[in-house]
């Protein structure tokens, strides 16, 4: 495939916080080392340079540190940034970094000006009050009257593009969802086209994978385990750490679960815990899209999820590759997870549904999303 973004100026440049985060900064990588693969010159601007994220970059895409090591104090480096190097597109993530993007882009003169594509990689009406990060909730504030002056939004799912053009304003002309989202890399490919879908399984194990806070709603899980039939064996790893972490402990204590659960903090290799597990489960009472959910298909693990606005529903196809259950409701995840760990999982079918989400699929599908630029 060709790319208009070729040579320094009129490249792409893309703006991060930092090299540490979650899925929207994991895939932001992923995408852009599948652009680099095409030929495109890609610069990417952060105000961190270094983070435990950085080894998944290829080592040849250029990055310059942005001045004002807050994104508060960022604005004016970035447009000096912009403004020297005139890239032909800048493109971003998050809430604040969109907002700070759009500012800076915004503020030089038509002539030298990129196009400006943002990626909206949340549920935008429900972060803008439970983010967890308050630079993000007043963000969603400030985009609900600023969104539109974007030159292109990139939405993860069809829902959030609902939302923007329901809720914050934007012409649906302007909205555009990403058909693939770069959570598989090339080397995760390799491995799982290389395993039998079934070796080293735990016919017992459940994994949740994600960050410990609120909108997780692991205390859900905890409860609809707390329901399972005595008879179900079954144990729980729960990868990920955050503040939320001191107060599940209790309540698996409190519930006499402490022997059948374990934390096992972050890890750098969530494919590892998906190819043991038996199930995977998502209990969120929101998404920006579910990556994990694409990990777990992807390694053939069957999944049961909250059907939460707005990624899974979306991944599992209105329920065909997995089970959706009502936000909130313990029974009915309880109910689910009796019924996965008791069934066999088709290995074969759910992989093929989570390669639909490879990094070079996604490269792909974004550079058709911007052909016109």
């Amino acid at each position: 495939m060709t790319t208009r973004f070729n040579g320094k100026s009129g490249g792409l440049t893309v703006v991060m916080r930092a090299f540490e985060g979650g899925g929207a900064q994991r895939d932001m990588i992923l995408l852009c080392n599948a652009l680099h693969a095409t030929g495109a010159h890609i610069a990417i601007a952060t105000l961190q340079p270094e983070g435990p994220l950085r080894s998944l970059l290829d080592p040849a895409i250029e990055v310059i540190e942005l001045s004002g090591g807050r994104i508060r104090y960022a604005i004016p480096g970035l447009r000096r940034l912009l403004r020297a190097r005139a890239p032909r597109l800048v493109l971003s993530s998050e809430s604040n970094l969109n907002l700070c993007t759009l500012a800076a882009a915004r503020s030089l003169p038509p002539a030298v000006r990129p196009k400006i594509v943002l990626r909206e990689v949340g549920s935008p009406s429900i972060a803008q009050s439970h983010d967890p990060y308050l630079q993000n909730r007043l963000a969603y504030r400030v985009l609900r009257r600023l969104y539109r002056y974007a030159d292109r939004i990139i939405t993860l799912t069809a829902g959030a593009r609902e939302d923007l053009a329901a809720n914050f304003g934007v012409p649906r002309e302007k909205i555009a969802v990403m058909r693939a989202n770069a959570v598989i890399p090339p080397t995760e490919a390799a491995r799982l086209a290389n395993w039998d879908g079934s070796s080293g399984r735990d016919p017992n194990l459940i994994v949740s994978v994600g960050r410990l806070s609120p909108e997780k709603d692991h205390k859900l899980l905890l409860r609809a385990l707390a329901l399972l039939p005595p008879e179900r064996p079954w144990r729980l790893a729960v990868i990920g750490d955050g503040p939320e972490r001191p107060t599940l402990e209790s309540a698996a204590a409190g519930a006499g679960l402490a022997q059948q659960i374990t934390f096992a903090g972050y890890a750098d290799d969530p494919f590892a815990w998906m190819m043991r597990a038996k199930l995977a489960v998502c209990s969120s009472v929101y998404e920006g899209f579910g990556n994990v959910l694409v990990e777990a298909l992807a390694c053939g693990t069957a999944v049961v999820s909250t059907d939460c606005p707005y990624g899974p529903r979306e991944i599992l196809a209105d329920g065909r590759y997995g089970t959706l259950v009502p936000v909130g409701d313990a029974p009915a995840l309880a109910a689910a997870i009796d019924t996965a760990l008791g069934e066999p999982a088709d290995h074969p079918r759910l992989m093929g549904r989570g390669f639909e989400y490879t990094a070079e699929r996604a490269a792909a599908c974004f550079l058709e999303l911007v052909a016109d630029f």
